[in-house]
């Protein structure tokens, strides 16, 4: 390959999207390929007819820079029959790339290496202390107001630990994430959802009898460890990418659910009736609505009041202080920490009033020393059995939050604009939730609106997490005996706010899916909110899962063959089925230009258009003796099947619009020629093959049908499938059977048009095989 050619090959000027014409070189001069610089080929536009192949097979194709260069090469006779589509020299030129990225070793910087999976090694040196420090104090500290009072409340209603286990949990997230973590501005804690979980598993653990002797927060641990097993697992396999199988209906329809769940869990405790749901036990949803149904009227007055009246409260607050933010763009509205104030305020009034001697349960001593904490061994062999136990457990929270946790990390890194990774997302996950187990806290992962508060009050970088974990490192140690007092249906309360908050979400997209008679969607929604409020937590993420392995299932499994046929005046073929508007404007022009109507806007009437557009249908679908079948994506075992079928419809009614319960509309022996366009087809797996090669063999050998090929991907594995399988030689030698004897310029034009690599059943372009059909027909 000349210098020359190698500069084209790898120095061509980037001007958009086509390459200009000026920079065709001459002719160039033969000298050692080794020689050209490493790089990759530039990106051509070729005609959507066409296929890149050998040139000596074409004379032209239809593209001014590819045309000018092979006239170029086709007259110099000094050098090599090579161009710049010769697959076997573009495969040198990558493996010279390669050779070249082996010997750049010496450059490598190290401290980059890791500071890619180590971040605060990035963030940290540049961090400006003058411009981004103040506001993330603010932050920081705003945060901690809120979520101090809020994880307290998810580990004692939803996941029945003790306060510090959420306290524990938030501290390790925060700081471990500003290490690790991606998304400067997203803040990682207990999830409530997972927690909600977590308490029905504990609950159910604890009532068989081999594990009777183990404690909650050592149940909790197994579970928290298996969970960061799972999701360090998937990060090191780097299937991040699976962050998209679930929808978001789906997800919506777990999360209503939730949020309803955990309304319901604490009206017990909000209306005082703690001591007697403890004689009458209750565990799923449907039982604690019955058990609310038949016992309101034992409900503790002043608890219900005080419950009541907080509430009011602080909904209103939030009340204000969205429309303060959002409507006046009072941004320092958000610094108002309602949830704390409730804390403060009610726990300062139960000891000033002396509540607790009044039948208000309190929350007591929630200090470190009394919760009886201590770290967790998690390679103890003695828990390998509660690992089985919970693994099932474990992987659907992991499932759970990971979906979740990634729409945050989405939904920020889209409209920052910051560089977000799914498999480093979930190496530090898997991280963090490892170090929590350790401490015994709650499974943790990111949310959304925890990190647009985050965001809202100032923060710029991950230090705003770091003051948020010293700030409840602080109260943690310092602050939690002032709050002995603290009325337990208060602290309830943060769970029904949250529990509130998240059904407030679910209208809007309902009504957008109803708008969009995105009933599929609703049905989905339908079926995991059902199915997790009146079932289980676990029940409605494995529904979940499975309905989304269904649905996958079924999309890649559906073949999407085409009938093509070409547009009349046109040298363009379309889904004869799936008529587009293009298509019709092309042939409502042409039309117009042989009549020698004007082509401006002039306004024709509609049963002309019909019309029209009616024989425009007919003669786009009747190709006279030919089938031509488009297969526009890899064949694999899961859609040949589909491939099959549908073309068994087309053999019965020509189109695949027929339902298959009709009576056959068309005759097998009308059709003497099938042409398998395969643009698209860049894959080709051994089952698929197989069929493949079954189904040419029948309209070969007994069909009697003249079967070729168009636009071949170029791809070394597809081809070596086709060749290896016997049917490029099947096509092959079927496809020279005329029924007449060829003159030598006939049988010469028909060489021309048959590709040089493959045999003369594979041509470049539909219009190549169909002249080539013709040149064969009697």
């Amino acid at each position: 390959m000349p210098d020359e050619a190698s500069r084209l090959l790898h120095s061509q000027p980037n001007t958009g999207s086509s390459l200009r014409y000026e920079s065709i070189p001459r002719p160039p001069s033969r000298t050692n390929i080794n020689s050209s610089p490493g790089g990759r080929p530039p990106l051509l536009s070729v005609p959507s007819t066409s296929s890149i192949r050998s040139w000596k097979s074409s004379n032209s194709l239809n593209d001014q820079v590819l045309d000018s260069y092979m006239k170029h090469t086709h007259h110099d006779h000094n050098t090599d029959s090579l161009s710049i589509l010769n697959f076997e020299l573009y495969n040198k030129l990558h493996q010279k790339d390669a050779d070249l990225a082996d010997n750049r070793g010496s450059s490598f910087n190290l401290y980059a290496y890791l500071a890619y999976y180590v971040p605060i090694l990035n963030w940290l040196p540049r961090y400006d202390f003058k411009q981004a420090f103040l506001g993330d104090i603010l932050a920081g500290l705003s945060l901690a107001l809120f979520q101090i009072p809020l994880v307290m409340s998810i580990a004692t209603s939803l996941a029945h630990l003790a306060p510090t286990s959420g306290l524990y949990a938030m501290i390790i997230s925060a700081i471990t994430y500003a290490i690790f973590g991606t998304v400067p501005i997203l803040i990682v804690g207990p999830s409530p959802a997972t927690a909600l979980i977590y308490g029905q598993a504990i609950e159910t653990i604890l009532h068989e009898l081999k594990y009777l002797d183990m404690s909650q927060l050592e149940i909790s641990s197994c579970l928290t460890f298996c969970l960061s097993g799972v999701l360090l697992g998937a990060g090191v396999c780097r299937l991040g990418y699976l962050d998209n199988v679930l929808s978001r209906a789906l997800l919506k329809g777990f999360v209503a659910a939730i949020g309803l769940i955990m309304i319901i869990n604490e009206l017990s405790t909000e209306l005082g009736l703690d001591k007697l749901a403890a004689t009458k036990p209750h565990v799923t949803t449907v039982e604690k609505v019955v058990f609310l149904w038949k016992y309101y009227d034992h409900a503790h007055i002043l608890t219900l009041v005080i419950s009541c009246t907080t509430l009011i409260i602080v909904m209103a607050t939030r009340y204000a202080k969205d429309v303060l933010v959002n409507k006046y763009n009072k941004k320092r509205a958000i610094y108002v920490p309602e949830l704390l104030l409730m804390v403060v305020v009610a726990t300062y009034l139960c000891w000033d009033r002396q509540w607790d001697s009044k039948g208000i349960e309190i929350v007591g001593d929630i200090t470190p020393n009394n919760s009886k904490s201590s770290l967790q061994n998690p390679f103890d062999l003695l828990k390998i059995g509660i690992y089985k136990h919970v693994f099932t457990t474990s992987f659907l929270c992991t499932i759970l939050g990971y979906f979740d946790s990634t729409t945050a990390v989405k939904a920020l890194g889209a409209k920052y604009n910051y560089n977000v990774s799914s498999n480093r997302e979930l190496l530090a996950l898997g991280v963090i939730n490892f170090i929590v187990g350790v401490f015994g806290g709650l499974p943790s992962f990111s949310a959304l609106g925890r990190s647009k508060i985050n965001l809202i009050a100032g923060a710029t970088s991950p230090m705003a997490g770091l003051v948020m974990a010293g700030a409840s490192i602080i109260a943690l140690f310092y602050l939690l005996p002032y709050l002995y007092y603290l009325p337990e249906c208060v602290l309830a309360l943060t769970t029904t706010i949250i529990g509130i908050t998240v059904l407030q979400e679910v209208p809007s997209d309902l009504m957008f899916y109803w708008n969009i008679r995105g009933f599929d969607e609703l049905a989905t929604f339908g079926i995991i909110f059902l199915a997790t409020l009146f079932w289980s937590a676990e029940a409605g993420v494995s529904l979940g899962v499975i309905i989304a392995i269904v649905r996958i299932i079924k999309h890649s499994s559906r073949s999407r063959i085409q009938i093509l046929g070409r547009v009349p005046h046109t040298t363009a073929f379309r889904d004869a089925d799936a008529l587009i508007e293009e298509s019709f404007t092309t042939f409502q022009k042409s039309d117009d230009l042989d009549e020698g109507e004007e082509t401006g806007p002039a306004i024709q009437e509609e049963s002309h258009e019909v019309d029209k557009f009616d024989n425009l249908v007919a003669e786009i679908e009747e190709i006279e003796g030919v089938l031509i079948i488009k297969i526009p994506e890899p064949l694999n075992f899961t859609n040949v099947g589909d491939l099959r079928s549908k073309l068994v419809r087309i053999e019965r009614y020509g189109s695949l619009l027929v339902h298959p319960s009709q009576p056959s509309t068309r005759d097998m022996k009308s059709i003497k020629s099938i042409i398998f366009d395969c643009k698209g087809m860049k894959e080709l797996d051994s089952a698929a093959t197989q069929i493949l090669y079954e189904i040419i063999k029948r309209y070969i050998e007994i069909d009697r049908i003249r079967v070729c090929f168009t636009r071949v991907s170029t791809s070394a594995k597809c081809r070596d499938k086709l060749k290896k399988s016997g049917i490029i030689q099947l096509v092959n030698d079927s496809f020279g059977d005329g029924k007449r004897t060829m003159s030598s310029s006939e049988l010469h034009s028909l060489s021309a048009l048959g590709s040089s690599t493959l045999g003369r059943g594979f041509f470049l372009s539909i219009d190549e095989a169909l002249k080539a059909i013709d040149l064969q027909s009697v």
